[in-house]
């Protein structure tokens, strides 16, 4: 079967059609007349790919499932096409339709983070058995914010006041500090952002509030867990000592991880929605990571990034804006 590049919305398996056609075509999967390459040369890839699912009624089918995780193809009916030529060329345990979830050490792995939620929340706080974290490596930085790095801090400028300074513009003192999303109550951490805008956001700005929004520069490299970050499977495969399934399993927890990070809190939740959030920064804090980042639960696109250490980045200038207009939708 020919396939060519447009097939794919994952630009990995895009680069590696380009690179290794063998001249021009019909793609038997999306029509389109492009530089093709035969199937067969990604068998490898996704016959691994394929024997980490199996038959799940409470799951959905395998195309379904593979473009909302991993988003491979560029649409179900080309995606259709490619991985229903695939399972015909060997026994998977299920056909095209059939519901399908991951296999069971991908599930246990993944599992692990519901567990330790359940755990801080209802039986042990303070003594939580993160073991499994260790065992399967799944805390750990992979993201470097370069030394120079501009990042970005807004506060509300109270009414008796003209501005803020640079000095006023760092976080809470220690001891006075209120529990957050990252950081237990009394331990300050410096809650930046990587854009201006999302700072308004951030710090729920209203009508005619007049903000000073500070520039942080990073004074070193910091090396910090990205919970946005977005992985290729097939440069993963490629690139990787790993089997694949640890890959999955550790993006997939990863993934569960950043969305209690950016799920916003409403004013009547308890503090005991940060409680996980927070055992995850002490625990990348213990591993020696600087920070994390994570996308914002107020403002779409926006990003947020948290430093454990608020020396690690200082405020180097100060601007006042005022808010002239405020959108509120349901």
């Amino acid at each position: 079967m020919l396939i060519c590049e447009n097939c794919f919305n994952d630009v990995e398996l895009q680069i590696a059609v380009s690179n290794e056609s063998s001249g021009w075509g019909i793609c038997e999967a999306c029509g389109q007349e492009a530089n093709v390459v035969d199937t067969s040369f990604f068998s490898d890839f996704f016959k691994e790919l394929l024997h980490l699912f199996q038959p799940d009624k409470e799951g959905s089918d395998i195309v379904s499932l593979l473009q909302k995780d991993w988003a491979i193809f560029i649409n179900s009916e080309v995606g259709n096409a490619i991985i229903g030529h695939f399972l015909t060329l060997d026994d998977y345990g299920y056909d095209l339709k059939e519901k399908v979830g991951y296999v069971n050490h991908i599930r246990d792995t993944i599992s692990i983070w519901n567990n330790v939620k359940m755990e801080v929340r209802e039986k042990r706080r303070f003594f939580t058995n993160l073991s499994l974290f260790d065992e399967n490596k799944l805390i750990e930085a992979n993201t470097k914010i370069p030394q120079n790095t501009i990042l970005y801090r807004a506060r509300i400028i109270p009414s008796d006041k003209p501005y803020l300074t640079q000095e006023e513009m760092g976080c809470p003192p220690k001891g006075k500090a209120p529990a957050g999303r990252a950081n237990p109550l009394g331990i300050p951490y410096l809650y930046l952002c990587k854009d201006e805008g999302t700072t308004y956001y951030e710090v729920r700005a209203l009508y005619l509030d007049k903000l000073a929004i500070g520039h942080f520069k990073t004074i070193r490299d910091l090396y910090v867990l990205d919970f946005t970050s977005s992985l290729s499977l097939y440069y993963a495969y490629n690139n990787s000592t790993i089997p694949l399934s640890d890959i999955i399993a550790k993006q997939k927890t990863l993934q569960l991880i950043s969305s209690d990070l950016s799920k916003p809190l409403r004013r009547y939740d308890s503090e005991l929605e940060y409680v996980p959030t927070q055992l995850i920064c002490e625990y990348c804090k213990i591993n020696k990571i600087d920070g994390i980042c994570f996308n914002s639960s107020l403002h779409n696109g926006g990003v947020n990034v948290v430093l454990f250490d608020s020396s690690s980045a200082k405020c180097v200038k100060v601007e006042s804006r005022e808010i002239k207009n405020v959108l509120i939708s349901i």
